[in-house]
C-alpha cells in the first residue's frame, strides 16, 4: 500500500472490516487516511473512568446516546477512535455504516494523556471538524476544557452541557 495514497471512505471502511477479523492486532488502533494502522497504548484505568464519567454526564444532560471508544469515519484523517462520542438517539440509527463505523456525530471528546503529541491532536481536531462534527471537546491533562468548533476555540459547549470532573482523576 502506497503511504502517499489517500484511501476513499469506502476503502477505509472495507479495510477496517478486514482488520476486525485479524487476531494478531491489539484492540487499540486507528487507521490513518492512508490505511496505515496507528497503534496506541491501552489507556490506564483513570483515563477510562474519566471517559465514562464524561459520557454519562453528556448523555444525562443532552439525552441521546454517548459512547466510549466508538470508531468514527472521518473525511480527511481515516478512521479515528475518540474517547467519547455523542449523537441524538435517532442519528445512531441512520449514520452507522455496515462496518460499525459512525459518521459525523455531533460531539467527539479527546481526553489527553501524557503521551499525546500536539500535532496529532491538532490533526484529529481538524479532521473531525472537516467531517461535519459540530464540536470537539479536548480535556487537558489538568482537567481544562477546550471546545473546538468551525469558528475557533471556546470555553463552553454550543450544546450547553457542563462537566464536573473529579480532580483526583488528573493526579
Amino acid at each position: 500500500m502506497n503511504v502517499n495514497t489517500v484511501l476513499s471512505p469506502d476503502d477505509l471502511s472495507k479495510l477496517w472490516a478486514e482488520l476486525a477479523h485479524d487476531d494478531q492486532l491489539p484492540d487499540w488502533y486507528e487507521l490513518s487516511e492512508h490505511g496505515e494502522v496507528v497503534m496506541s497504548p491501552k489507556p490506564h484505568n483513570r483515563h477510562q473512568l474519566l471517559c465514562t464519567q464524561i459520557a454519562l454526564q453528556i448523555q444525562t444532560q443532552l439525552g441521546g446516546q454517548a459512547g466510549v471508544e466508538v470508531a468514527v469515519l472521518t473525511q480527511t484523517a481515516g478512521i479515528r477512535v475518540p474517547d467519547v462520542v455523542w449523537m441524538p438517539e435517532e442519528k445512531w440509527k441512520i449514520v452507522t455504516t455496515e462496518e460499525g463505523l459512525v459518521q459525523a456525530p455531533e460531539i467527539v471528546v479527546e481526553v489527553l494523556s501524557p503521551g499525546n503529541r500536539q500535532t496529532e491532536i491538532n490533526h484529529k481536531i481538524h479532521a473531525y471538524l472537516a467531517s461535519d462534527i459540530q464540536e470537539v471537546l479536548v480535556v487537558g491533562l489538568n482537567g481544562t476544557l477546550e471546545f473546538y468548533r468551525q469558528d475557533g476555540v471556546h470555553t463552553t459547549s454550543i450544546l450547553n452541557f457542563t462537566l464536573t470532573l473529579q480532580p483526583h482523576l488528573f493526579q
